[in-house]
């Protein structure tokens, strides 16, 4: 019997998936230019997809085993990113058609992201491994006020963009709220709505509903608002459509049963998601993007969901095939061979 809890995790992770390959699914170049409006809302609307990623660890992840050594867990955690982001670097860095100065680069690796700009997200997922130690300590005694009262202080940095058109901020590391911004809040975040239970989650649903229309009104109302400072990652807007989604998707894997065969597909999709993330890149833009039959296709929007289509099944059963190989946890996180 597979834990409900898990299921809806698998869900939320299997759409971060998705909306992530969405996101980057559209043609750019010739042509892009007159679809502007749907580019924005198709980024604004598949923004949450890193936010959830995020969610899902810290809601897995927080707090780590007790009693469990800070040298073991980090041994453990970090081991399953450290062999697939230094081969997804060394991978997109081989077909990289600028030139590489290769020994700045496999020496930056531990520092900076190298190779393709999509593995940024690796490197964040670290930095929030490193800090899972000494957030346990803090999330196994705190109460949920605690927990609400930090995530309060987090949302007040996201809202910064938007109270800065008003009043003076200091948004440096000398900033009063410095300390709680960042990837940690949705980590934290994603571990407080898994322990929780959101009495109207259908209201926090139609609130995040309600943030989808706000890029558009920033158009028209002439708002001229910076689009990835008030519409990105760490903003209010996303958090909350992000939010509105893990918490969907929790009531709806609660109220109704999943058959066996969906249950089985949603483990093994979770299982290859590193993969399919590091490499849909490579497969969207190498091979779909310049594949004639679909650059001969008149409709963009049609276009882009055959882009998103074909780039997560392309992207799922090569990381499949991968996971049968030796040492396949190295290069995508999972392995098949040693079952």
């Amino acid at each position: 019997m597979v834990k409900q809890r898990t299921i809806y995790l698998d869900v939320v992770r299997v759409v971060a998936c998705i909306m992530v390959i969405v996101m980057h699914a559209p043609i750019s170049g010739v042509g892009a230019e007159e679809h502007g409006p749907f580019l924005v809302l198709n980024s604004y609307l598949t923004t949450p997809c890193v936010p959830l990623f995020f969610m899902v660890s810290g809601a897995l992840l927080l707090p780590c085993k007790e009693g469990m050594s800070a040298i073991l867990y980090l041994r453990r955690r970090l081991g399953k990113i450290i062999g697939p982001t230094v081969c997804f670097s060394l991978f997109y860095l081989a077909n990289s058609s600028s030139s590489v100065d290769w020994m700045i680069s496999l020496f930056s690796l531990p520092f900076s992201v190298q190779g393709h700009g999509v593995l940024w997200f690796m490197y964040t997922l670290a930095g929030l491994y490193l800090l899972v130690p000494i957030l346990s300590s803090w999330v196994r005694k705190a109460s949920k006020r605690e927990l609400e009262f930090y995530l309060l202080l987090w949302l007040v940095t996201l809202l910064y963009p938007y109270i800065s058109l008003f009043l003076g901020v200091n948004t440096s590391e000398t900033g009063v709220l410095y300390y709680f911004t960042g990837y940690v809040g949705y980590f934290l975040l994603g571990y407080y709505l898994n322990t929780v239970v959101i009495k109207n989650s259908r209201w926090v649903c139609f609130l995040g509903i309600a943030m989808f229309p706000l890029p558009l009104l920033n158009k028209i109302l002439g708002w001229d608002l910076d689009f990835y400072k008030v519409f990105w990652y760490l903003s209010a807007p996303v958090a909350i459509m992000a939010t509105s989604w893990f918490i969907g998707i929790k009531y709806l894997c609660a109220q109704k049963r999943l058959s066996r065969v969906v249950v089985s597909v949603l483990e093994q999709t979770n299982n290859l998601s590193f993969g399919i993330y590091l490499i849909h890149i490579f497969v969207m833009r190498t091979l779909f993007w310049n594949w004639s039959m679909i650059q001969a296709i008149g409709n963009y929007y049609f276009q882009t969901l055959v882009v998103a289509v074909l780039t997560f099944v392309g992207s799922y059963v090569i990381c499949y095939l991968i996971a049968y190989l030796p040492f396949s946890q190295y290069i995508i996180g999972y392995s098949i061979w040693k079952k």
